[in-house]
């Protein structure tokens, strides 16, 4: 039980810095998540798609996906096979706050692997991914 108590308490680390690392930038973590996902998509990405991609329901991306928008970080396109379905894009606005966040976080993700040698990093990886396997199957 342990493990899963540290586990937790470094995640919860991770996401107060996070918010440190995004707060002066205007941004949260979920919206600089966004703003990556959508900087190698020129052609933008449904909502449906980053859903996916960011492993959340899709009613959880409709707002947010939303709210960025109403603050210029998003702009619409059309779907050209599916009028009906939405396709969001970095904004020039949404392109510079993305490319501003990205320097301090690869700075601090940089930090955080100094931290590690090599084979500590391997092994945490290893038995991260063998507890994410054993709780798909609980």
């Amino acid at each position: 039980m342990h493990l899963v108590l540290q586990i937790l308490a470094t995640a919860q680390a991770l996401q107060k810095e996070a918010q440190r690392t995004f707060k002066p930038h205007a941004l949260t973590a979920a919206q600089f998540n966004v703003l990556h996902l959508l900087s190698g998509q020129p052609a933008g990405m449904r909502a449906s798609d980053l859903a996916r991609a960011l492993i959340v329901d899709p009613s959880n991306v409709t707002g947010l996906l939303k709210r960025m928008k109403l603050v210029g970080l998003l702009k619409e396109l059309a779907n050209p096979r599916d009028r009906r379905q939405h396709v969001v894009a970095l904004s020039a606005k949404g392109r510079a706050a993305w490319g501003a966040a990205r320097i301090d976080y690869e700075r601090k993700l940089a930090a955080l692997d100094a931290v590690l040698s090599a084979a500590n990093r391997e092994a945490a990886e290893k038995v991260l991914l063998q507890l994410t396997s054993a709780v798909a199957t609980l």
